[in-house]
């Protein structure tokens, strides 16, 4: 899969893409990937490293990671298929810029949930960086310069988070069980209805179709990578 990717990366001209993968099977909330980061073509760590934010082993707080391809598709998915899409020149500039820098590390919140609120710099996920990191490079030079302005420019240009529709039982389960995942970040008029927003690859992808300036190509399309299963 990574020599998949590879190879598709290398057919375009770009210095840094967004590009995502499935990981566990999320069709039940109607998802595809589960999990974006970016790709940048020339990284003191290799060639094509993606840069992410990762989960610390289950526990409640996480780090940024440059890694190569290989160990992007390395957590036993449950099917190897990949998302790439090509972002504009000035928000590439912009990124590259602050991925080889310090400025990426402005947008991370150690403290994780996989549940997020977008709207609340108490907590944030994987893709809630790569969605505020998105912002900083999109918007106009000030307007998303902390996590909080950030958050406050992706409001006023239309972001949706995705809602998933938890139960009560749900949540409490999720959350004496598991220590990556809070909801104290939601506001109570949604979170006692089982209305709970985080950011998603598909709202991330959705959002950048919505602006002018975004992506390379009007409708942001996605170039798909999938590696067909084994045989017998």
């Amino acid at each position: 899969m990574a020599d998949l990717t590879r190879t598709a990366l290398e057919g375009i001209g770009d210095d840094v893409v967004l590009i995502a993968r499935v990981g566990q099977d999320l069709s039940a909330y109607r998802l595809t990937y589960s999990h974006a980061a970016f790709a940048v073509r020339t990284h003191p760590a290799g060639a094509w490293s993606v840069v992410h934010k990762l989960n610390t082993c289950g526990t409640a707080t996480s780090a940024l990671y440059d890694e190569g391809l290989i160990n992007f598709f390395s957590d036993a998915p449950v099917r190897y298929q990949a998302g790439i899409w090509r972002l504009a020149p000035a928000v590439q500039a912009r990124l590259k810029n602050a991925l080889l820098g310090n400025k990426a590390r402005d947008y991370h919140e150690p403290h994780y949930s996989l549940a997020a609120y977008p709207f609340s710099t108490r907590y944030q996920n994987s893709n809630g960086w790569v969605l505020e990191m998105l912002a900083y490079a999109i918007a106009p030079e000030g307007a998303a310069t902390t996590r909080a302005t950030a958050q406050t420019w992706l409001a006023s240009t239309g972001y949706q988070p995705t809602e998933l529709a938890l139960g009560t039982m749900t949540r409490l389960s999720a959350r004496i069980s598991k220590a990556n995942i809070a909801f104290d970040d939601h506001p109570s008029s949604l979170r006692w209805k089982g209305r709970i927003q985080t950011v998603s690859v598909e709202s991330i992808v959705t959002w950048l179709r919505t602006l002018p300036n975004g992506c390379q190509a009007m409708g942001c399309p996605e170039l798909p990578i999938v590696l067909p299963p084994a045989g017998p």
